[in-house]
């Protein structure tokens, strides 16, 4: 008779699950990645759909969730951002360009909104009874933006450039995109800036008259709100930022389709505090719902910007965008 090797015996049953009785615990499913997102006060609805209700995103809770910060400053994101306290930030693609040449490291992976002429775009505006009736009357005022070297204060510079003026014929005020309405309607400012919902909102409660636009001194689409993150944040998250990206175009899909019941979401989470005969009917950013970034528009926004003298040194835009966390 054979005689019989213990330890092969031991091996088989503990493979089978019953050595001693006690079956094999089952492997433990891996915890969600907590992604540190930061996000803004304007133009990122469908990033805020998200937030307010995980459950339009299939992947939430199980390969990711969100830590969701709210910012009210650019400033401030950026500063968060660096210093590596949020994983992805929700911001203006040319202060990510103007970042990028400066040697921050980043990657723009998806695009929430645009300027373009072919829907709303941000707008400068003015009391109804202002005596500035067009661009050159506002040699010699003040201006409210809602900061230097940003997207708005590249349109202010472009619309008097047109006219034969510079952004040194104007007093420049930064004032935060909430407090704009009142600083206009005291005469701290002459003109204001005014991205959605805060346009909408003006127009509803203020008699006010539109100036000139994003697009009156910048004759193409620009990236508007990006997300972007850190290369190395990013590889070491793949499968979880592309979950949240694809989960992310699900919900800008339910947007596209359905805004007043979006935006209705939004108003009832309080993620919006605007009322309803405003904000469901606003005109709109143009959103595009592959949520790919328009490398040819960053190309002449960074053009743009070198002129403008915000930016001495360029990016390399294509190595600035990274679609490979994009969902196909």
């Amino acid at each position: 008779m054979k005689s019989i090797d213990r330890r092969h015996v031991l091996r088989g049953a503990a493979a089978a699950g019953v050595l001693g009785g006690i079956g094999v615990r089952p492997v433990r499913a891996a915890e969600p990645v907590t992604i540190r997102l930061g996000y803004g006060g304007a133009a990122e609805e469908q990033a805020w759909l998200l937030i307010a209700k995980p459950e339009l995103g299939k992947n939430h809770g199980k390969s990711y969730k969100l830590d969701a910060t709210r910012f009210q400053g650019s400033d401030k994101r950026a500063q968060a951002f660096e210093a590596g306290a949020i994983d992805l930030s929700e911001g203006s693609a040319t202060g990510v360009v103007f970042a990028a040449a400066e040697g921050v490291s980043a990657k723009i992976i998806a695009s929430l909104t645009r300027e373009s002429s072919r829907a709303f775009s941000t707008s400068f505006y003015v009391p109804a009874d202002s005596p500035i009736k067009s661009v050159p009357d506002m040699k010699g005022k003040i201006v409210g933006i809602n900061g230097f070297s940003t997207a708005g204060h590249l349109w202010l510079k472009s619309a008097l450039e047109k006219n034969g003026l510079t952004d040194k014929d104007v007093t420049i005020a930064p004032v935060p995109f909430p407090a704009m309405q009142e600083a206009l309607r005291a005469g701290k400012v002459d003109v204001g800036e005014f991205p959605q919902p805060f346009a909408a909102l003006l127009e509803k409660q203020a008699k006010v008259r539109k100036l000139f636009d994003a697009k009156y001194g910048i004759p193409f689409d620009e990236e508007l709100i990006v997300i972007a993150g850190k290369d190395e944040v990013l590889k070491k998250n793949a499968a979880a930022v592309r979950d949240f990206l694809s989960d992310l175009k699900d919900a800008t899909k339910y947007y596209l389709e359905k805004p007043k019941e979006a935006r209705q979401l939004l108003i009832d989470t309080k993620m919006v505090r605007v009322s309803p005969d405003v904000y469901l009917t606003m005109d709109d950013y143009y959103r595009d719902p592959t949520l790919r970034p328009d490398v040819d528009a960053l190309v002449k926004m960074q053009e743009w910007q070198i002129k403008a003298g915000f930016q001495k040194k360029s990016a390399d835009i294509k190595a600035l965008v990274d679609t490979r966390y994009l969902p196909d």
